[in-house]
């Protein structure tokens, strides 16, 4: 089962920067509690002139890498301002673990507030190692996605470490029923492509009600393991599964990936089913060899409380530990507008989440810590100055944003036809217009938050 946030990095990078290590606390919360972990960090002072501002890339919930701060836009700003580049690992995610393993006991230390306290602290740390604070060096922070919401957070909560806050894609209202993701991405792909994919969606949930129909799943969608149609979890396993690749091609290749899938599903001409042509956008949209819809295999998985556990080392469940906790983004399906069928409830998550880490987490516990985190940091409306807020049209976790300009200085930019963490990426001849103005327009509010 995918985890659906992120900026996307190629799979073709690999760092060229040495690793850099800060001693970081275990618990920023308790004065008793001595502990400290190795954070690790890059650095690259290639545009780097003296007085020049940092540019700090903060990560999010995958291993730390040093594209955006080497080929992402953030280095080309960099550029452009003379910066020095930082980019900082989060907390329980690639070489940055600071408990010595991942159980339930201690990954309470795995919270927002204690990651943005570890960023505030290390900013101050780089301050005095290399005496910037000496010239009064101005910070920027940057993220996209969860760790859009961090350096948001961060300009709210810490407002003395960071000048400005560039928070792509950040999707900082915290929600627990997020049935909006598959809904606005049938709506990103338009009547009559959705209302295909709902009918295929349709004939499998018929073929649902016997064995018989669960053997032809099998073959059709290409199961990895053998379907048995009464095991709901299983089942909402496989619908999940199934509905990702379409909604990949709306996040993070924007309109042509919509494009793709769409010409796919509404080719009728060749006399292929729906369901035929459903299972052939999987194929090309999917690298994996089969569609999982092993449920007991996956939560068997995450409860591996090793760091070096496979699933652990990617970060599996650390991130769904953060969903359970505190932001929820339960990606349900039961929606009348949804084109993904019906399966998939919020019973579904917050049963995962029982499973996963314990009885405790009911419904009404996972509520409780959502609301609260709502509370604290503001939701769809965080109390920030000098925070620019780009989105891409077809990002389905655009509704979570911040689409409005909060103040004359937290501003919201829309990018048209472009997806999940877009303005991150690397500048291309082949870029859209829209995007290329985008990172005009992005800059021109660094400029801003620099003065």
């Amino acid at each position: 089962m995918m985890r659906v946030v992120g900026p996307p990095v190629p799979k073709s990078h690999t760092n060229t920067l040495p690793d850099n290590w800060f001693d970081q606390r275990v618990d920023h919360f308790n004065n008793s509690d001595t502990r400290t972990f190795k954070q690790r960090y890059f650095l690259n002072d290639k545009y780097y002139k003296t007085g020049g501002p940092v540019f700090l890339l903060v990560d999010g919930e995958n291993e730390g890498q040093d594209y955006f701060i080497t080929k992402g836009a953030v280095s080309e700003y960099a550029k452009q301002f003379n910066a020095l580049l930082v980019d900082l690992e989060h907390r329980y995610y690639g070489h940055s673990v600071p408990t010595p393993d991942l159980s339930v006991d201690n990954l309470r230390y795995l919270t927002v507030g204690q990651a943005l306290k570890d960023t505030e602290q290390f900013i101050g740390y780089l301050n005095k190692k290399l005496a910037l604070n000496t010239n009064n060096t101005k910070w920027i922070a940057f993220g996209g996605s969860y760790a859009g919401n961090l350096v948001a957070f961060l300009r709210e909560k810490y407002p003395h470490a960071v000048a400005g806050s560039v928070a792509s894609s950040a999707p900082v209202q915290m929600t627990y029923d997020f049935n909006q993701y598959f809904t606005g991405a049938g709506k990103s792909m338009g009547t009559e492509c959705s209302n295909q994919i709902r009918e295929a969606v349709r004939l499998v949930e018929d073929q649902l009600k016997t064995p018989e129909g669960w053997l032809a799943i099998e073959k059709e969608l290409k199961l990895c393991k053998p379907l048995n149609g009464t095991d709901i979890s299983s089942v909402n396993t496989m619908m999940i599964s199934a509905a990702i690749p379409f909604v990949m091609a709306a996040q993070y290749v924007g309109q042509s990936g919509i494009d793709m899938v769409c010409a796919v599903m509404t080719n009728t001409k060749d006399g292929s089913t729906p369901i035929q042509r459903f299972t052939k956008v999987l194929t090309q949209f999917s690298k994996a060899k089969c569609l999982d819809n092993d449920y007991n295999q996956f939560i068997d998985d995450i409860r591996q409380t090793s760091k070096t556990a496979p699933m652990n080392q990617i970060g599996y469940r650390q991130w769904l530990w953060q969903t359970c906790t505190e932001f929820g983004y339960f990606q349900t399906t039961d929606h009348t507008d949804s084109p993904f069928g019906n399966q998939v409830s919020i019973d579904f998550y917050v049963k995962r989440c029982a499973d996963m880490y314990g009885k405790q987490f009911t419904g009404q516990f996972i509520r409780k810590g959502i609301d609260k985190f709502n509370q604290y940091y503001g939701g769809a409306k965080p109390n920030v100055t000098n925070v620019v807020f780009p989105n891409g049209s077809t990002d389905p976790w655009r509704v979570l944003s911040v689409l409005k300009d909060l103040n004359t200085s937290s501003r919201a930019l829309m990018i048209q036809g472009c997806g999940h963490g877009s303005d991150m990426q690397e500048t291309l001849s082949t870029d859209p217009r829209q995007l290329t103005d985008a990172r005009l327009a992005i800059a021109k509010q660094i400029q801003l938050f620099l003065k």
